[in-house]
Parts: structure tokens; sequence; C-alpha cells
């Protein structure tokens, strides 16, 4: 009886061990969604935040923290849980809503299927 209870042992270890192992590398390629993004270009220096409280978007002046401007539903973005920035792309997620809004900078403006 103590063999079989040895080898359940090893085997329940072994699973344990293997699920604790890291991920594999393939989620690595695509960038991390955030709270937070630092955007340069065409003249702008901005931190675009998420807003905890209010769920809008709100795009501070990098180099003074100056606020800008605050985008919330009356500007066609839901409720923000968070951002990710690919080039001059923000893709604006949020947590009720599964659809992810796409807003070209430094434009600040909603992308729709039929806008080129």
């Amino acid at each position: 009886m103590r063999r079989p209870g040895i080898v359940l042992l090893v085997v329940l270890s072994a699973i344990l061990l293997w699920s604790w192992l890291p991920a594999s590398d393939e989620t690595t390629e695509l960038p991390a969604a955030n709270q937070l993004v630092h955007w340069q270009g065409a003249g702008h220096d901005w931190l675009l935040v998420v807003d905890p409280q209010t769920r809008e978007l709100v795009v501070y002046d990098a180099s003074d923290g100056r606020p800008l401007q605050r985008l919330g539903a009356e500007d066609g973005v839901p409720p923000v849980q968070s951002i990710v920035l690919q080039g001059p792309w923000l893709f604006v997620m949020g947590g009720q809503h599964p659809k992810v809004r796409l807003l070209k900078l430094p434009q600040l403006q909603p992308v729709t299927a039929n806008t080129r």
C-alpha cells in the first residue's frame, strides 16, 4: 500500500509543479493593456490615462502635467478599463463592453469601419 501512495504523491506533485510553470512566450508579441501610456508625435508629448473613477480617458501634457482633454461617452468613447498604444493608434477597451474602440492619434477621434 506504500508504493501506490508514493506514486500518487509523485504524480500529484508533478501536476502541481507543471501548473506553476510560466505561460509560453506566444503572448509577448502583443502589447500589454495599460491604464497609462506615453505618446509622442506630430509635435505632441502626451500622457494618456484611464480615470478609474469616471472610466474616461484623460489626456495630459507630459512636459508639465497640465490636463488637456477628457474623453467619455459624449465623445464616442465607451467606459474605459484599459488602453493599448500601437503606433498612431490607441485601442480603448471597456470592461462591460467587449468592443474595442480605436482612436487615431493625435486627432483622438474614434475610427469607424467606413473611415479610411
